[in-house]
């Protein structure tokens, strides 16, 4: 069956999957992540691909999967519905339903909450949280007596009430990097040839009292070299398997129970590593106080979550009223998720540019590391997305996406940064773009007046172009960033 609705505005197509999922056990162990090299084989496809990889992300998560009118293989063990069905996008990315929506009231049903519930209880809504970042925006519980597809085209018909109505969907949201063997400790993206000239830069700013919010699967908050510069932040998880409305806790300095992740760990570390402590390296902002904050402790959310970390990186108040911390100045993102991005992911990243009193948190998101335009990826070609690309230490362009939304490139290929409790060489567009915001960091601190947008004209104006071929601009965007040029 093709179900054909609406996202962000724009018509897509997604596919009934013939299997089912089973939701996971209560008490399943939050997976260990690995770093595994992806499977090339003669013959695969990115299709394939794609849908072998999320369907492992699900089952490390404890999902199950079985065909259509299969038995089940367990007996029921959460309560209520233990079955959910599946969709295909068309990249091959698997979505899984949920009861939970966002919707957006339009002009002839917006006013007080009190109205927004009777209003949305007329079709069977029920609010779960009012979302502060755009107006009269709302995650709702959906009913359980029409299938997920009839239950959002109704929605969706009814124009009059609503700006948009759109499922939240588990997805894997997942980081972009590339597995690489940790045996060289130099970290060249700190130095004079091709890299961010960060010593230089140093004489002028480290980054201090600007805030840096890190968005990831989970990062190691009590990493020797990160503890120290973390000021705030929490993590969202479901409550139990399943269920796809995220509870957010509050991070607490040495706390336990914190998701970990080498690949949000290594991007903080980029970011904002501290400096002369006795402990692997540093980051090029290695004085910015950093928010670390877990969207998805298992690789699979819906967008939702994702949405509300931002929200929570703008605002931490909203999500966590009785928070004490200041919010983020920059931030940085290196996941990515199904290519249908939903309005209320784009409303989060749209609402930045409200941020730090009206002058705009500039969004640096990390690009694909596969060499596939820019404009195939919905949530790097938004307006509001710094998208960055990553280079080789021969300040060449190392394998990325690419096109006129590319705004420039940073060191990404085998640079030095923590996971776990040491240090190693890592690859990818994932660490280029905390290099990239820590940049951002450095400049703010001399110029916290700036707006969003001078902070980036600063970054484009600044950067070294390898090559002089007009061509190549797609593939480079405005060249290699260069943080001393940038803060002098």
């Amino acid at each position: 069956m093709d179900w054909n609705l609406k996202i962000n505005g724009e018509r897509v197509g997604w596919k009934l999957s013939d299997r089912v999922a089973i939701v996971p056990p209560k008490g399943f162990p939050r997976p260990t992540p690995k770093l595994k090299k992806p499977s090339n084989k003669n013959g695969d496809n990115a299709f394939r691909r794609q849908q072998r990889g999320d369907f492992a992300t699900f089952r490390r998560a404890g999902w199950t999967f079985i065909r259509e009118g299969e038995p089940l293989p367990l007996p029921p063990h959460n309560g209520g519905k233990i079955t959910r069905q599946v969709f295909t996008n068309k990249r091959g990315e698997v979505l899984i339903e949920t009861d939970i929506a966002t919707v957006q009231l339009n002009a002839a049903a917006k006013t007080t909450r009190r109205t927004a519930e009777r209003v949305l209880a007329e079709d069977g809504l029920k609010i779960i949280q009012k979302l502060s970042f755009a107006p009269h925006l709302y995650a709702v519980r959906l009913p359980s007596k029409r299938s997920l597809p009839e239950t959002i085209n109704a929605l969706q018909a009814k124009t009059h009430r609503y700006v948009f109505a759109e499922p939240s969907m588990l997805q894997r949201i997942s980081g972009r990097q590339d597995p690489t063997d940790p045996l060289f400790r130099q970290q060249w993206q700190h130095r004079n040839f091709n890299g961010l000239h960060s010593v230089a830069a140093w004489e002028f700013s480290k980054g201090e009292d600007v805030r840096i919010a890190i968005i990831d699967n989970g990062m190691g908050i009590n990493h020797a070299d990160l503890k120290d510069g973390i000021k705030g932040g929490g993590y969202f998880e479901p409550p139990e398997p399943g269920e796809a409305m995220a509870k957010f806790t509050r991070y607490e300095p040495g706390m336990t129970g914190f998701p970990d992740s080498p690949h949000g760990t290594f991007c903080m570390g980029m970011a904002g590593a501290r400096q002369n402590n006795g402990n692997g390296g540093c980051g090029i902002a290695p004085l910015s106080d950093l928010l670390a904050i877990s969207c998805t402790p298992d690789d699979t959310g819906i967008q939702l979550t994702l949405a509300r970390s931002i929200e929570y990186a703008l605002n931490p108040q909203e999500v966590d009223p009785e928070s004490y911390v200041e919010p983020a100045d920059v931030i940085s993102c290196s996941l990515s998720v199904a290519n249908d991005v939903e309005s209320v992911l784009k409303l989060a990243i749209d609402s930045a540019a409200l941020g730090r009193s009206g002058l705009g948190v500039p969004v640096f998101w990390a690009v694909s590391n596969l060499v596939t335009p820019i404009s195939d990826d919905k949530l790097c070609s938004l307006p509001n997305v710094i998208a960055v690309g990553r280079s080789f230490k021969s300040g060449l362009v190392d394998d990325c996406a690419f096109g006129p939304e590319l705004e420039f490139l940073a060191p990404g290929h085998l640079v030095l940064g923590p996971a776990w409790n040491s240090n190693i060489k890592w690859s990818g567009t994932s660490f280029a773009t905390p290099l990239a915001a820590g940049v951002a960091a450095l400049i703010l601190k001399l110029y916290p007046g700036w707006t969003a947008q001078e902070v980036l004209q600063r970054m484009r104006d600044t950067c070294d172009m390898p090559t002089h071929d007009p061509s190549e601009d797609d593939r480079y965007g405005h060249g290699l960033l260069n943080a001393y040029n940038a803060v002098q």
